[in-house]
């Protein structure tokens, strides 16, 4: 399983490019990558490069300007592996344990989804290769929305009981969107 960083969005809300802005000591990637790297031999950024990123492996969007699904068509091209472990670059507050959790479950789906009662999270979520052509069929229609995958493939679903076991989904799955999220979110 390849560790995977969506990190090709705008900050258009954030003001400026937030991936690489100061949380405290570090950039906020590098809040992502501290709990993820150990987890994965192998993790790339998928999005547009910057000077600030020079140390990271970091793949071009295939087809650029199609949102998170055409990240996750980029991530599922470029791996070695059967699976990927897509994460937004703005959630500072990952659990390992339930991220393990999630990877020891990648038997035989095509998506492995965190659903609580706020919401399903597929930027948080474990990718099989052979819902490339779905997607492609998706991003061809101009289809970006990443749910309209979930409807047309195999999904085991992680419940919010089992999130809850490792910690408040609240904070697990808080993103960075404004400059005022960091301070509420960040733990």
């Amino acid at each position: 399983m390849t560790g995977i960083i969506l990190v090709g969005g705008k900050s258009s809300r954030f003001g400026r490019d937030k991936v690489i802005t100061p949380i405290g000591d570090k950039p906020l990637i590098e809040h992502v990558m501290d709990v993820i790297r150990p987890i994965f031999d192998e993790v790339i950024l998928i999005g547009h490069t910057r000077d600030n990123l020079d140390t990271f492996t970091i793949q071009k969007d295939i087809m650029p300007g199609l949102g998170p699904l055409g990240g996750i068509y980029t991530a599922l091209n470029v791996s070695k592996t059967p699976y990927c472990f897509v994460f937004a670059a703005d959630m500072p507050n990952l659990n390992r344990g339930l991220i393990e959790h999630m990877g020891s479950k990648a038997e035989d789906q095509d998506v492995i989804l965190p659903v609580w009662s706020m919401g399903r999270e597929p930027l948080h979520a474990i990718y099989n290769r052979r819902v490339i052509p779905i997607i492609k069929e998706l991003l061809e229609k101009n289809n970006l929305k990443v749910f309209n995958l979930l409807s047309r493939v195999n999904t085991m679903k992680i419940t919010e009981d089992t999130i809850r076991s490792y910690g408040d989904p609240e904070v697990i799955f808080a993103n960075i969107n404004t400059i005022h999220d960091i301070g509420r979110h960040i733990i």
